[in-house]
């Protein structure tokens, strides 16, 4: 019977359609997490960051709990957490979503995938590092080490930028409430949910708090702040182009979200991270010295424990 219905259908010209492969229930649910989210989003590229942010939150909720713990647990907490650093660096410039709640929602998420409020690095970073770069006003300032062993003054920039930050920073609440009443009340909720949810967590389990969140979230935190001696020394800050040095490897800038670029990001703070591979290439790369520009992380930080050419 079904040989005689496929010959009748070629003799009339027609031919039976080749049977599709049902969607799974996985690839459903992926599809409708997508048309649900997707509308929410500035830029789909973000689908990566709320990807890597998720991964974050997994392994920091995995490893808390005991579910995820093996010999990996603690280098790839320290990895993600850093990630997430990458990805709250770049929320803080522009918010991955279009309204103010989810974007809300969504630094309060960023607290525990870091260790520390969003918001919190708005005056070290935003004001201070953008707007004075390499100046008395940044946090972050090269000038702060000067060991004639660089390899030195890159273990130790972290923590005399850092000490910098405690010592110069103004208060940030008392200033947002007068000027910035939105941004001081998102800070304050910031606050509030994290250092609270932090109590209850070192109350529950206060060596898993340490070990897995506490180890990941400073190390992250420290790795990000000690990264800005690699992208400014010996710069020339009064340059239009050559004030940073850039990352250009893709697979670097895959998982770290283009920070690479940081001469792009300098010039144009406020550029979705994944136009930025674009514009320096089309506006920038051109124009400047070539040899601030490094394919590999390890290459980068090799040039700069041998220094040369220090200024």
């Amino acid at each position: 019977m079904k040989l005689t219905e496929s010959t009748d259908s070629v003799k009339h010209g027609f031919r039976p359609l080749p049977r599709l492969p049902q969607p799974t229930p996985l690839c459903i649910i992926s599809t409708m997490k997508a048309a649900i989210i997707l509308p929410l989003l500035r830029y789909r590229a973000d689908l990566r960051v709320l990807l890597f942010v998720t991964l974050a939150l997994l392994l920091a909720a995995g490893n808390w709990t005991g579910v995820f713990r093996n010999f990996l647990s603690i280098p790839l907490g320290c990895l993600f957490a850093f990630i997430a650093c990458t990805a709250t660096h770049n929320q803080m410039h522009l918010p991955v979503f279009r309204s103010r709640f989810w974007n809300s929602i969504y630094q309060i998420a960023l607290s525990f995938a870091i260790g520390q409020p969003p918001t919190g690095i708005i005056t070290a970073h935003n004001d201070r590092h953008h707007k004075h770069a390499e100046s008395d006003l940044d946090f972050v300032r090269t000038s702060l080490v000067s060991f004639r062993w660089n390899a030195l003054n890159i273990l130790l920039f972290p923590f005399a930028a850092i000490a910098a930050m405690y010592r110069e920073k103004p208060g940030d609440l008392a200033r947002w409430k007068v000027k910035r009443p939105r941004l001081f009340v998102q800070a304050v909720i910031e606050r509030a949910v994290f250092y609270a949810a932090l109590v209850v967590l070192l109350i529950a389990d206060w060596r898993a708090t340490i070990l897995f969140l506490f180890l990941p979230w400073i190390s992250a935190q420290v790795v990000l702040v000690g990264v800005n001696l690699l992208q400014h020394q010996d710069c020339d800050s009064g340059s239009e182009y050559d004030h940073s040095r850039n990352l250009t490897g893709k697979m670097a800038n895959f998982f770290l979200l283009n920070t690479g670029y940081h001469t792009a990001h300098h010039i144009r703070p406020a550029m979705h991270w994944s136009k930025l591979p674009a514009f320096h290439a089309d506006e920038i790369a051109h124009r400047m010295n070539t040899e601030l520009n490094h394919r590999s992380l390890i290459g980068l930080l090799a040039e700069r424990v041998r220094r040369p050419h220090a200024r």
